[in-house]
């Protein structure tokens, strides 16, 4: 089933894609068609009032050839249009009588004679490397010389290119969301109907009719449930007339529970039971568009910020900036043990639920906010909504796994966020460069609510069990840990400078330097979606690789090594190219070296972790974690407002390089030390 849920994932995208990419072939050759019109028509009115007073002139007895100032003038008009790079007067002949060009333009030199266009409309047609727009300057009847306005081709062209980018980054997004949502469809209507079909014949093979079909999900294969239902009510209700039949001649017992007859298994009247599945892709399109819907703000959230900055206050403004996501990276931290306790409790469905509304309300205010202090608020409370999710939806896919497979579900849970965050990140750099950021944020909220309605349709819970009962963390928990000077090591010196390259660069740094060299909201969201592409491609391969060879303390040491060298790309490229092969080469060091870090946790520290328990070093090693995510902007902030961004850069390589080689250093001694202590005297 799973081979062919594959494929017909592959093949229904394959064909969304393809249809996407001609879509968008034909959409950017009607753009580049129309865009050359659309700019003469941004320069008519400029040409029209040009041509008024020329032809005034003429009118007065002035002649366009015997014009004073001409140059002057064309020059004044040409300064208070940006987009113009020239202006010239011609006689109908072509010749050119007076003109005004930008001298320091990295250009061919103009024409002295033009080609004679039909001089009877304004025209445009393709100069070199310019668009020349011609506006015939008429009087008693006849045009007396035309007036040529120029703008560079190079406009077109980076227009042409921007859009193509747009539409790359629609493509792909499109893509990774046609995927997750073929995923969830084909659960719904495939794989889960088929999984409960399954169960239910099994259990009837077996002589037991105690079980019913769903009948709320009836799509695809669940349209067989009812008729099933039917045949097997009408099986129990003749097994409860043979039951009253031998109650009636006294060969039954005085109860009333239906016994097994002649081997054979029935319910009690108004007593069935409904088969329930849970199939981990019920959660996993909801969490992706969580996720999706959370990241949007990620590629402009910084600038957002600084809006509100004000200088008054005698603080940095770097690290007033970086504020907001320190509290909301350390509030989200905060919110997980408890979230993930309260979820144990209360159900998964409706602690997604709750999740995705806080989240939806979070957003709401933030688009709303007026003060600094308001947005620090609003950004507490899309936090806290955000860590109920998402430790409910790790939660889901762990208790709906067998622990044979809880890998691949954890690597399932990577994909999906890593995927939502990338997608959310480059469309939310489109849509706040063409409808506004508060909008973009409403958008957001938006999305958040329609996660908690799929929640509320799809997912089920199963009732509390005491053997999801979580002990409560204690502070002897953390102190048994701490004691271990191995989980120390692969906690703050790699786990944590991670955490802080991820933050302080990616969701800091990198927005506003990209702002700093003149990119727009979508380049930036382009750029950053690079992070999450490398993440999903390499991520499961290389854990793979890990898990195969063993030695993950390599992995862990050579991730921190290329996330230090990413760092320092940016002094061999200063622009958005090379912000991008920082931004790839941090992917590709946390898909080499972050996954193995919890591996390595127990297989280092086996006496510990056996001491406090899997769960709670998993769950205490994440909480500390997050601490890199809390100082990541603010230490970027302080270095930025110290040494600028590239000192920022340099500053966040140089602690993961120190930290990398601490670690390495460590853990080779510890090894020579076994050795030593193996061979003996």
């Amino acid at each position: 089933m799973n081979k062919l849920q594959n494929r017909l994932i592959l093949l229904s995208t394959s064909l969304v894609a393809g249809a996407a990419i001609m879509l968008s072939w034909f959409a950017l050759g009607h753009f580049e068609r129309e865009l050359p019109p659309a700019m003469a028509k941004t320069v008519a009115v400029v040409g029209q009032s040009t041509a008024k007073v020329i032809e005034s002139a003429y009118a007065a007895g002035v002649p366009p050839e015997s014009l004073v100032g001409a140059n002057d003038y064309l020059d004044t008009v040409r300064k208070d249009n940006p987009g113009l790079d020239y202006l010239a007067i011609a006689s109908p002949q072509g010749t050119t009588l007076h003109r005004s060009d930008n001298q320091n333009a990295n250009r061919p030199p103009l024409p002295i004679n033009w080609a004679a266009p039909d001089q009877s409309l304004v025209s445009t047609q393709r100069l070199g490397t310019y668009f020349d727009t011609t506006t015939p300057l008429r009087a008693e009847g006849q045009v007396v010389a035309t007036l040529h306005l120029g703008q560079r081709a190079s406009i077109v062209e980076s227009k042409v290119k921007e859009l193509s980018y747009d539409v790359l980054t629609v493509l792909i997004v499109a893509t990774l969301i046609a995927m997750e949502l073929l995923r969830f469809v084909l659960a719904v209507s495939v794989q889960g109907p088929s999984s409960l079909l399954h169960d239910f014949l099994h259990r009837a093979r077996q002589g037991d009719f105690r079980h019913y079909l769903p009948l709320g999900n009836a799509v695809g294969v669940g349209r067989l449930n009812a008729p099933l239902n039917h045949w097997q009510n009408l099986i129990n209700e003749r097994a409860h007339q043979i039951w009253q039949r031998l109650r009636a001649r006294g060969e039954a017992g005085a109860d009333d529970k239906i016994p097994a007859i002649a081997g054979f298994q029935f319910h009690a009247p108004q007593a069935s039971v409904i088969l329930r599945d849970s199939a981990i892709d019920y959660v996993r399109w909801p969490f992706f568009l969580l996720i999706f819907s959370e990241s949007l703000s990620l590629s402009f959230f910084p600038l957002y910020v600084e809006q509100f900055f004000s200088p008054e206050w005698g603080v940095p403004r770097e690290l007033v900036i970086g504020l907001p996501i320190s509290i909301f990276m350390f509030v989200w931290a905060l919110s997980m043990p408890w979230a993930g306790l309260w979820g144990d409790r209360v159900g998964h469905r409706r602690a997604f639920m709750v999740g995705a509304i806080i989240t939806c309300a979070g957003l709401l205010l933030t688009a709303a906010t007026q003060t600094i202090f308001d947005l620090v608020l609003w950004r507490c409370m899309t936090a806290f909504g955000y860590g109920l999710v998402f430790v409910t939806a790790q939660s889901y896919i762990a208790n709906n796994t067998p622990p044979s497979q809880r890998t691949k579900g954890m690597a399932i849970f990577l994909a999906s966020f890593f995927a939502g965050s990338l997608s959310g990140a480059a469309i939310g750099g489109i849509l706040s460069d063409r409808i506004g950021y508060p909008l973009t944020f409403v958008t957001s909220a938006l999305l958040s609510a329609g996660t908690a309605l799929f929640a509320a349709r799809f997912l089920h819970s199963a009732p509390p069990s005491a053997q999801n009962a979580k002990r409560k963390l204690g502070s002897a928990d953390f102190k048994a840990l701490l004691r271990n000077p191995k989980f120390v090591v692969i906690t703050f010196l790699a786990a944590i400078p991670a955490k802080i390259a991820l933050t302080g660069f990616l969701y800091y740094s990198a927005p506003l330097y990209l702002k700093f060299l003149g990119n727009n909201q979508s380049a930036t969201g382009r750029a950053m979606m690079a992070y999450g592409l490398v993440i999903v491609g390499m991520s499961p391969s290389i854990a793979r690789l890990a898990d195969r060879f063993g030695h993950q303390r390599w992995f862990v040491a050579v991730g921190g090594y290329v996330a230090a060298a990413s760092m320092f790309l940016i002094h061999f490229r200063d622009d958005a190219v090379g912000v991008a092969l920082a931004i790839t080469f941090l992917g590709i060091a946390h898909s080499i070296g972050v996954s193995p870090q919890l591996a390595l946790v127990s297989e280092f520290c086996q006496d510990v972790v056996k001491e406090v328990g899997l769960g709670t070093a998993t769950g205490i090693f994440r909480l500390i974690e997050r601490l890199g995510n809390v100082l990541g902007p603010m230490i970027a902030g302080i270095l930025i407002a110290k040494f600028g961004f590239k000192g920022a850069f340099y500053g966040i390589g140089i602690l993961c390089l120190v930290c990398a080689t601490l670690f390495s250093a460590y853990f080779q001694m510890s090894a020579y030390k076994e050795r030593h202590r193996t061979a003996g005297p």
